[in-house]
Order: structure tokens, then C-alpha cells, then sequence
């Protein structure tokens, strides 16, 4: 499988990105995670942070960013949010005055690698992405989504360190149009936004955001 690694200027917008943040937490006097963190721990704060009724609006406002930059967190309830053993990172509904919506969110960290699964022994399995489409838009409900209401309309996010587009991570992916992308940069952008602005919860988020950044 062709995937593409990250350019050398999608490496340098993340280093300049990272030193932006590391400025503002000494501003805050946050101390930064000074140790590697790798996705499955990271994706466990964000789970963490979509369970405070506090920080849950703001978690979800930075994670559909490259979706829906003007989402009023006012206006958001989160509920049930959990991670999936299977299939994606993290499932949740979100409930607006005029609707209600189920979000599915894979998340890319660093050195995290797109995959197809039974790509070892299948090369021309689909991508994770497709596979996770083409399961919560159909009739049969996946067992990885077995805690949502299957007539809520769902939306598709993956959030990636780099902010590669979809045809970067899943080269030739079949439903890579369903998919918005949200990078680390808007995602920081906007807890940072949250934090300023006196909600709580966030910190264990933003120290650790760029902890273990490739060099």
C-alpha cells in the first residue's frame, strides 16, 4: 500500500506548531509532558476529557474543528462517549437544540500508520476508514458502535498529528470524501482558545498534546 509519509514541510508546520504551544504553556506555567505518549494513552485523556460535563463541549468543538470550526460549545452536550476495543478511536453523540448527531473519530498520532485490516495477509484489503464507513452507514450496526442509536446521522473524523489530508493517509480510499480531518494545530488552537477563557479539565490535554513529537 502507497501510503505517504509526512513532508518534510507538514514536519516543520508540527515543530513550529509545537514551539508556539510550548511557549504558551510557560505563559500558563503548564509544565510540558516531558516524556513520550503514545495514541492509545493520548486518545484515553481525550475519552477523559469528552466524561467532564465541564470540558466535554470543548474537547468536542477541537475534535470536529476541521469539520465545524464555528460550533458554539454553549450550545453542545456530549453523551456517552467511549473508546471501541475495535473498528475506531473514539464514538459519541452530541446533542445541539436543532439536532442530533453520532461523531466517529480515528485518531493518527505521530508515527501512527494507516491501515487496512488483514493488510498482512490481504494486500487489497480496505482501508480502516472504509471499513468503518460502509459499517455505521449500514443496516447491520457494528458491534464497536453497540452503545449509540443507530437513527442518529453519523459523521466521520480523523484526527492526525500532521493534518494530512485523507488521500495522504488512504491513498485511494473509497469513502475518503466522508472523512474530515482535523490537525493538531486546530485542535490545540481551540483547547487553548477554551483554557483562556477559564474551562476547566483541559490541562492533562495540553501538556501532553505534542509529547513525543518527532523531531
Amino acid at each position: 500500500m502507497d501510503i505517504k509519509a509526512p513532508t518534510a514541510d507538514q514536519k516543520q508546520r508540527l515543530r513550529d506548531d509545537h514551539v508556539a504551544h510550548r511557549t504558551w504553556l510557560r505563559e500558563k506555567e503548564i509544565n510540558e509532558q516531558p516524556y513520550d505518549m503514545k495514541e492509545i494513552p493520548y486518545t484515553g485523556l481525550i475519552l477523559a476529557g469528552l466524561l467532564d460535563p465541564e470540558s466535554a463541549p470543548s474537547v468536542c468543538h477541537a475534535l470536529l474543528a476541521g469539520h465545524d470550526p464555528s460550533l458554539r460549545t454553549d450550545d453542545v452536550r456530549v453523551l456517552w462517549p467511549y473508546c471501541p476495543s475495535s473498528g475506531v478511536g473514539l464514538v459519541f453523540e452530541v446533542h445541539r437544540p436543532d439536532r442530533r448527531e453520532l461523531v466517529v473519530v480515528e485518531h493518527k498520532r505521530f508515527r501512527s500508520p494507516s491501515h487496512a485490516p488483514g493488510y498482512r495477509t490481504n494486500p487489497g484489503a480496505p482501508w480502516q476508514t472504509d471499513v468503518a464507513h460502509e459499517a455505521a452507514t449500514s443496516d447491520y450496526w457494528p458491534q464497536w458502535m453497540h452503545e449509540t442509536d443507530p437513527e442518529l446521522p453519523v459523521r466521520f473524523v480523523v484526527l492526525d498529528g500532521y493534518g494530512k489530508p485523507m488521500d495522504q493517509m488512504f491513498p485511494s480510499g473509497l469513502r475518503n470524501e466522508h472523512w474530515a480531518v482535523t490537525g493538531y494545530s486546530q485542535f490545540a488552537a481551540i483547547l487553548r482558545a477554551e483554557h483562556d477563557r477559564g474551562v476547566r479539565g483541559l490541562i492533562p490535554l495540553l501538556s501532553t498534546l505534542f509529547a513525543g513529537r518527532e523531531s
